[in-house]
């Protein structure tokens, strides 16, 4: 059995602490948790505990493949940390690969600056009428952080695709996502699609040339449609058209 194939042997032990299985009138297809690829895993643990206070909820280890912990804020969608030997000098984007939403806006933005750690608040001309920073992990990965008065939550996974509208047709075609919001600028091309808690943004930069792909899930998903997982593409592991790997794994109804 290959690493992927361990991982989402993981996902799979691990789904009933990440979502109860769910009433009939819950959505067909789930957006369970991001995943983001750390060289020194202890560092990102504390790097995302001590700046977010995400809690541990599970951990797992294949010895000389790779170390995972899934981080959460109580419900909702999760954070995975993955650290592989195979993959600890991958380069990273200089986009986000995470949205994480706050209350704490201004406590966390100013701890990170004053432990001196790379953040940098985005001007207004960019962030519209939120307020917006983008940190960087230990390991390099761009984190957004946006400020929203309700409980913190992980906002989104954000992969980074070659063509926008190629991932937009594949993710909404297999998982029937719907877009809520369209940006494109000069340097981007993003959109976003709504699932359960959270949503799959989907980003194409126009100023970064394509960058190499890890070879473990960056996101996970959970389907009730069985037609899903008839198609060998959609149980396990798979890759987007831009090599993106995702995995997506069955749960069931509650019964009455």
């Amino acid at each position: 059995m290959n690493a992927r194939s361990l991982i989402v042997c993981f996902s799979l032990l691990l789904a009933p602490l990440v979502h109860a299985a769910e009433p009939a009138g819950s959505p067909t297809h789930s957006l369970v948790a991001a995943k983001v690829i750390v060289a020194d895993l202890k560092q990102a643990l504390d790097f995302y505990q001590q700046n977010f206070g995400l809690k541990e909820v599970a951990r797992e280890n294949v010895e000389g493949q790779y170390d995972q912990v899934i981080l959460g804020f109580g419900s909702g969608v999760r954070l995975t940390l993955v650290s592989s030997p195979k993959e600890q000098s991958l380069q990273k984007s200089r986009y986000p690969v995470v949205l994480i939403y706050t209350p704490d806006f201004e406590t966390i933005v100013k701890r990170l600056e004053d432990t001196k750690q790379p953040v940098r608040r985005l001007p207004k001309s960019q962030s519209g009428p939120y307020n917006i920073a983008i940190a960087r992990d230990p390991s390099g990965n761009a984190v957004e952080i946006l400020a929203r008065q309700q409980p913190p939550a992980i906002g989104a996974a954000k992969l980074i695709v070659a063509d926008r509208k190629d991932a937009e047709e594949f993710y909404t075609s297999l998982l029937h996502a719907k877009p809520l919001q369209y940006f494109n600028t000069p340097t981007y091309d993003e959109v976003l699609l709504g699932f359960n808690d959270g949503m799959l943004a989907l980003f194409q930069p126009k100023d970064e040339a394509p960058l190499p792909k890890s070879q473990f899930p960056l996101v996970t998903f959970r389907t009730r449609d069985i037609d899903v997982t008839k198609d060998d593409s959609a149980t396990g592991t798979s890759k987007d058209p831009s090599g993106n790997v995702f995995e997506i794994f069955m749960t069931v109804l509650d019964a009455d």
